[in-house]
């Protein structure tokens, strides 16, 4: 099974050291299952214990071994929570993960238009790169340019064509 990222940390929480997480998924009992944070940033890899955790709502707080202030805490804003796929949220009826994109033909109307290369994400929503005969052309990941997904087929409908001109 691939390793997945499940959320990130956003800043400190207290005095004591804790963080709060933010859940990728919205979903937060997978975390609760962790001993340890595999956290990930620029490049930079970093394996911390878990000590203590607790869910409310889509937050999660978290105290890792050796993080012991708010001072602390803030320098792991932005690093994510990397798991193995079974550790993960488990998907429903028609879920997918975001990765499972990776290597999806671009398809309208039974076309082939090209092939998903890449996922990123920015702040307002998730980016495909997508590579064509034409080029390299980046596609937001949203109801209004993309229709049905069938990971079965690994295919991904593009409904607005004039993304790729």
């Amino acid at each position: 099974m691939d390793d997945i990222a499940i959320g990130k940390i956003r800043t400190s929480h207290g005095v004591n050291g804790f963080v709060k997480v933010l859940s990728f998924s919205g979903q937060t009992d997978h975390f609760l299952k962790l001993k340890e944070f595999v956290l990930k940033k620029n490049g930079k890899v970093k394996v911390l214990a878990v000590e203590s955790i607790k869910a409310s709502g889509s937050t999660v707080y978290v105290k890792l071994k050796g993080i012991d202030s708010p001072e602390v805490g803030k320098t792991y804003a932005g690093w994510e929570i990397w798991v193995g796929e079974e550790f993960a949220a488990k998907l429903g009826d028609n879920e997918y993960y975001l990765k499972d994109l990776n290597g999806c033909e671009l398809v309208n109307s039974g076309k082939v238009l090209g092939k998903i290369i890449g996922i990123s994400e920015n702040s307002i929503n998730e980016l495909l790169e997508v590579k064509t005969e034409s080029g390299i052309f980046i596609i937001p990941f949203k109801n209004e340019y993309i229709g049905e997904v069938n990971i079965g087929l690994h295919t991904v409908e593009l409904t607005a064509l004039w993304l790729l001109d």
